[in-house]
């Protein structure tokens, strides 16, 4: 689509699976949009950062507000995470219009202390949002399925690996 922001869609092994969106914006802001493993607090997170943001202090809370165009704002505490390489605000998204906001407004204007610290296009959202849907769904066959195939495996004493299985065992081949 022409015009549209580019996307990266992904699965994130050290959260079991959970996928995520994360595009670069307008002012070097990274914006991850993901999900949190299944029986979090928090279905969503999202996390921003800007190679600016030096002075952001590790597990310290920053009150923002967060605003869709020029709908009514709503406050969330970000937590700073990270090392000296880089570090980021992360938010847990609670309220389910979020991602409806994320996918049909056309802004998202992130302040702190009543100064906006990012004001981002949210053009080309719906698909990307499309696909962090289809990652995740994915996701959670496969983690399903090698559920299933685990449970089996415990439940066969027959489905053995060969050197493992006793040699008067009469059903080894």
């Amino acid at each position: 689509m022409e015009g549209s922001r580019r996307w990266t869609v992904a699965s994130d092994t050290s959260m079991e699976g959970s996928c995520f969106i994360t595009s670069m914006f307008e002012g070097g802001i990274r914006l991850r949009l993901g999900f949190y493993p299944k029986g979090s607090e928090s279905p969503l997170y999202m996390s921003f950062a800007s190679d600016d943001w030096k002075s952001l202090e590790v597990g310290k809370d920053y009150d923002l507000t967060f605003r869709f165009d020029k709908s009514d704002p709503w406050s969330a505490a970000a937590t700073a995470a990270g090392d000296e390489s880089g570090k980021f605000l992360f938010v847990n998204v609670t309220d389910a219009e979020f991602l409806t906001g994320f996918v049909r407004k056309r802004t998202l204007a992130i302040a702190f202390d009543d100064r906006v610290v990012a004001n981002l296009s949210l053009r080309g959202t719906g698909p990307a949002a499309e696909e962090l849907l289809k990652c995740q769904r994915a996701v959670d066959e496969i983690i399903a399925d090698e559920g299933r195939k685990s449970k089996e495996k415990k439940s066969d004493p027959f489905n053995a690996p060969s050197e493992k299985r006793s040699a008067r065992d009469p059903f080894s081949l």
